[in-house]
């Protein structure tokens, strides 16, 4: 118990090793254009220092990755063991996206599927958390389930400005997803 309690809290270093290597690099692309580029511009050969980008997002997804087994290891219900695997199988895909930066031909896979499969997991998560009888499951779930459609709704009437907005939106849905998560099994 005490063990998945330690590995959970690496859901928000996760979370704090990606916006500072976000901002990092930020900081050091000055023609970075958030209405115009992909945070994955980053990571490309024309960008300062891509390797900090690219090294940046796998540690993140190593950090995501002991996440989802604190996540296993405080499990209650067979919903929440499975949305672990999924959470899991999500930071591969962030790990990925550090292995194959903008630009190579799967990026674009890896990427979308990190944000797809990480949905799909505090979906599942907060489905499970709520089968248990616990509330906050909605406050887990309910940012991750709206996230698809929405975008598809911002894509379709006005369109995402740029990637890096539409990833911005993103990890911030991820973020409240992973805070209320987190809260549910500190407290218990």
């Amino acid at each position: 118990m005490r063990l998945g309690k330690v590995l959970l809290m690496s859901g928000p270093l996760a979370l704090i090793v990606a916006l500072f290597t976000i901002g990092t690099c930020w900081y050091l692309n000055p023609w970075f254009d958030f209405w115009k580029d992909a945070f994955s511009d980053f990571g490309v050969v024309k960008a300062c220092c891509p390797w900090l980008y690219n090294y940046g997002l796998i540690l993140s997804g190593l950090a995501f990755l002991s996440f989802s087994a604190g996540v296993y290891l405080l499990s209650g219900h067979k919903m929440e063991t499975m949305a672990s695997g999924l959470l899991g199988t999500a930071s591969i895909f962030l790990m990925l996206i550090g292995v194959f930066p903008g630009g190579t031909r799967p990026h674009t896979f890896v990427s979308t599927w990190f944000f797809v499969q990480t949905f799909l997991g505090f979906v599942f998560l907060g489905t499970g958390i709520l089968l248990k009888g616990e509330k906050v499951g909605i406050a887990v779930a309910l940012p991750s389930l709206l996230a698809i459609p929405i975008a598809i709704l911002v894509e379709v009437t006005v369109g995402w400005p740029s990637a890096a907005v539409a990833e911005a939106a993103g990890i911030v849905i991820i973020a409240l997803s992973m805070t209320s998560s987190v809260y549910h099994y500190l407290r218990a």
